[in-house]
């Protein structure tokens, strides 16, 4: 069969649809003259059968995942789904957005950002202290709770839990670390005895004691009680002796009145 005829040409002959008889018509074949080529995916002019990147998108089809799809070449969790266009490229149910470990099923988060996920890493925050002994393995800050308070020692003003805070603690010379060392307070003030100026709780008695101008007004109001009940004293003495006086004359009167009977 001729490859084409003239139109309007009287002749037995008709034109030959698969020139290259590779089973693909001529209209359909990338390569009509060709035997063993007929498509070519990325239009580089090289037949997918010898093209060794058929889409194109520079991975090799023996390494691509979607050899004839220039957007897709990876299929993480073999879903079908490519992973460009997978919202959850390794099908761990954590989507890609939220995903530090995007192809990788096994891990999900990486608190302390060193490349390790956390259900590798046996320090996740990167604290220096193992998750096994870490109260706070997730916060970098923080890794004891001496009080089991939920608040970690750093940022806890009273570690122990024991009413006093830490800074009064190590202030007063007890162990902050532990609720049953606490500071003296003999007066009971919330103030220990070695910062305590009055640790008896007689203060305002000595402050008055020792202030020499109440002191002074305290003398005075003395002075005045005193000599108002000297005067006080005095007068009743007077009175008692004036009365006695006049019981006397009264008595003397009786008798002379018995005496003239």
């Amino acid at each position: 069969m001729p490859d084409w005829v003239f139109i309007n040409c009287n002749t037995n002959l008709s034109e030959d649809i698969d020139d290259d008889n590779d089973g693909y018509n001529d209209t359909n074949d990338s390569h009509p003259l060709d035997p063993t080529e007929w498509f070519d995916t990325d239009n580089d002019g090289i037949g997918n059968n010898a093209d060794t990147d058929d889409d194109g998108d520079n991975v090799p089809d023996q390494f691509d995942a979607f050899p004839l799809d220039s957007t897709e070449w990876m299929d993480t969790d073999g879903d079908g789904v490519g992973d460009n266009a997978d919202t959850d490229n390794d099908d761990d149910g954590v989507l890609d957005t939220n995903d530090d470990f995007p192809n990788d099923a096994n891990e999900t988060t990486d608190t302390d950002g060193d490349g390790i996920g956390n259900n590798a890493d046996d320090d996740d925050d990167g604290d220096g202290y193992l998750d096994i002994y870490d109260q706070f393995p997730l916060d970098s800050t923080e890794w004891f709770d001496t009080d089991l308070d939920g608040i970690g020692n750093n940022a806890d003003p009273d570690d122990d839990g024991d009413g006093w805070t830490d800074n009064d603690e190590f202030i007063c010379g007890s162990d902050e670390l532990d609720a049953n060392d606490v500071p003296d307070d003999s007066d009971g003030d919330g103030i220990c005895d070695s910062e305590d100026d009055d640790s008896t709780g007689f203060g305002i008695i000595v402050d008055v004691v020792s202030n020499p101008l109440v002191v002074g007004l305290f003398l005075l109001i003395g002075a005045i009680i005193i000599v108002t009940l000297f005067l006080q004293s005095r007068n009743q003495f007077s009175r008692i002796n004036e009365l006695e006086g006049m019981i006397d004359n009264k008595a003397i009167i009786e008798d002379d009145e018995l005496s003239n009977d």
